[in-house]
């Protein structure tokens, strides 16, 4: 406690302890420009006033434990675009403006998506670049003013948990962390380009845009949840899809309408493949998904392994294929 005669030293310093306190938590987010590199755990990433046709941010691990970036982020960019094959069939792509990483290429709008991209930081030179590049708005373009707000996290993977090196042929254990690491419950199953640690919440597809937008061609993800000792089961309620060869405004079709057997392209087909599923009125079973609802649909999954949903579409744009919304619990 300060005595009155140091009260002034005492006022001071704690003064001195709030700016020093404010300061280390207003650089705790680093916020590069087009161009930037940063290693900050957390990162924000804000579009300029003018952003330029090509917008790069280089991220570096913050340390030798990062096993993954998870990306949250709302944008607004040009919707894709319907394009020719040659052959009289469109498809769907992201040829105006585009964010890029990972190999994944994503535009439209999303109000908050995320994404997984994995990150083995542990030879010490490994750069994960985020690039946005965009159409010319000059002249009247009609494209919507472009637009993005990203959270960029850094994820260590937790205790006793082992990432692979490239220079090294076996597995190098992860060291002690600290007790305040928390990142372990946000750490994805290898391979999930999304996962919902938490044990319900939402679910949509890119650009879904309240079902006003386009899915790309030619993606295919896993979408995961998190699985406990106790968990049994993911059920899933479908409340607005619209995937895939769309025949009428209330057919959801499955299976073999939705994925051939005998079809020689293993990506000739648009569905959501939800292993080991029944449906909660009639009990029946599936595993693909396809078509269109206009009314809920629930169903369940007890897949014994991890907890996870697939998304696969082809290079061929139908009709109507704006994407899907489902609610999810874990129990």
């Amino acid at each position: 406690m300060c005595k009155l005669r140091t009260m002034k030293n005492c006022i001071a310093s704690a003064l001195l302890l709030l700016v020093t306190v404010a300061a280390a938590q207003a650089a705790s987010v680093a916020t590069p420009t087009c161009g930037g590199s940063t290693s900050s755990k957390n990162i924000n990433l804000v579009n300029p006033t003018n952003p330029p046709r090509v917008c790069e941010y280089h991220i570096k691990p913050t340390s030798k434990y990062v096993c993954q970036l998870r990306i949250d982020w709302a944008m607004t960019l040009a919707q894709p675009t319907l394009e020719s094959d040659g052959s009289g069939l469109t498809y769907a792509e992201c040829t105006r403006d585009a964010f890029e990483v990972d190999g994944l290429k994503l535009c439209g709008t999303e109000v908050w998506q995320h994404i997984y991209v994995p990150f083995n930081a542990t030879d010490g030179e490994s750069v994960v670049d985020l690039v946005i590049s965009l159409a010319e708005r000059a002249g009247g373009s009609g494209l919507p003013a472009a637009y993005w707000d990203m959270t960029v996290t850094q994820l260590e993977c937790p205790v006793g948990a082992s990432v692979r090196s490239l220079a090294l042929e076996e597995e190098v254990t992860i060291e002690s962390r600290a007790t305040s690491n928390q990142d372990g419950f946000f750490v994805a199953p290898p391979g999930c380009r999304q996962y919902f640690p938490q044990a319900k919440g939402a679910v949509k597809s890119f650009n879904y845009n309240d079902g006003n937008g386009i899915y790309p061609s030619r993606m295919n993800y896993a979408i995961c949840f998190r699985r406990q000792t106790d968990t049994k089961t993911l059920t899933i309620r479908a409340y607005d899809f619209n995937v895939g060869d769309v025949v009428s405004a209330s057919t959801l079709m499955t299976d073999e309408n939705c994925y051939s057997s005998d079809s020689t392209n293993d990506l000739d087909a648009d569905f959501l493949m939800v292993p080991q599923a029944t449906f909660e009125d009639s009990h029946k079973h599936a595993t693909y998904f396809c078509g269109s609802i206009n009314k809920d649909v629930v169903i369940s999954s007890n897949n014994p392994g991890p907890l996870m949903v697939l998304f696969n579409s082809d290079d061929i744009y139908r009709q109507n294929e704006a994407g899907f919304a489902f609610t999810y619990v874990v129990s």
